[in-house]
């Protein structure tokens, strides 16, 4: 049997939600909500889905296994914790929360009603990610030294401007960092794991908006290593993000989702990896993607149902990148390094 989806918010990540459930093999779209009814109303049209008068309506359905909440981020907290009251499983948009409160919220509710939450991160799931972290887990680098990343986005002002919440601390939690940035500073924590300390600066330095539109931070890993993470959307024209790890036996570098250097003490480039120049980036477009990095999120959500395990990316994973950037807000603020625990 299927597993019934239904999609909170219908703007273009609800219909990468809506498309991905669509070419998923064992998941069914069952019907959508939104605040605007005339939104809902014209998704359901273009999906032929039930249309719920309200999100509570939604969660009383018993067809729905799993909701995909895809509003501004302001608002996933209290539609996950509400989800999981009402005992259906999660995917949630990055980020699954503004605070690192919310994000506990979240798990306590999931955990006391005994459903799974998975937060949508695709670049995690991407191949080049996942043989790089196979490539480390090996050792094959050596000692890590350095672990860097850099975004160098391009949103313009009427972007922000298109969205009354962007660029807002109330519904986009930050800027460059929380709501573009969030990516970055997952892959670094997950390749190059555990952050000991952050030293950030955080400005608003060329968009009308509360929100950084520009950050940069030195980092501390609990390894010993060191690096840096860089990320703004104001920049002309906007290039792919790099993802470079460096070791005292190597070096592999990843330009969204591709691996552009790839230098190993000793060894020539593996069989199945090429270097190349990403072809689909969202540096200048937020809507130049494609839908595949969903579809894995929707095949392993199904998965996850259905053999009773955590998604591969669950809300106490989600949790990890919202503290990181909530520890370089706190870092910009009071000019301090913020230490973890």
């Amino acid at each position: 049997m299927a597993i019934g989806f239904g999609v909170i918010g219908c703007g273009a990540v609800g219909a990468w939600h809506a498309i991905s459930i669509g070419n998923v093999e064992g998941a069914s779209l069952i019907g959508v909500a939104d605040s605007f009814i005339a939104s809902a109303q014209k998704f359901g049209e273009r999906f032929n889905t039930r249309v719920f008068e309200s999100v509570e309506a939604m969660l009383a359905c018993a067809e729905i296994d799993c909701v995909c909440i895809c509003t501004p981020s302001g608002l996933h907290a209290d539609l996950a914790v509400a989800a999981c009251n009402a005992g259906k499983h999660v995917l949630v948009e990055k980020p699954m929360a503004l605070t690192v409160p919310d994000c506990d919220r979240i798990i306590a509710a999931a955990d006391a009603h005994g459903v799974k939450v998975g937060v949508v991160s695709q670049s995690r799931l991407a191949g080049c990610t996942q043989v790089l972290r196979k490539y480390l887990s090996e050792g094959k680098l050596g000692q890590i030294i350095t672990a860097d990343v850099s975004m160098k986005y391009y949103r313009s002002q009427e972007y922000y401007d298109a969205g009354g919440w962007r660029g807002t601390w109330a519904m986009d939690g930050g800027g460059a960092l929380m709501n573009q940035g969030i990516h970055s500073v997952d892959l670094l924590q997950y390749l190059a794991g555990p952050v000991k300390s952050i030293h950030a600066i955080a400005r608003t330095l060329a968009r009308k908006i509360e929100v950084e539109d520009t950050a940069v931070a030195i980092i501390e890993f609990k390894s010993g290593a060191v690096g840096t993470l860089e990320a703004t959307t104001a920049i002309h024209p906007g290039y792919p993000r790099r993802l470079s790890i460096s070791g005292t036996e190597g070096t592999i570098t990843i330009s969204d989702e591709n691996f552009v250097d790839w230098d190993i003490k000793g060894e020539g480039l593996p069989e199945g990896v090429t270097l190349g120049v990403p072809e689909d980036s969202g540096a200048s477009d937020p809507m130049n993607f494609s839908t595949a990095g969903h579809e894995a999120h929707i095949a392993d959500m199904v998965g996850a149902i259905t053999e009773n395990r955590d998604p591969f990316i669950s809300a106490r994973e989600g949790k990890k990148p919202v503290e990181i950037i909530r520890a370089v807000y706190e870092s910009s603020q009071t000019g301090k390094t913020v230490y973890f625990d």
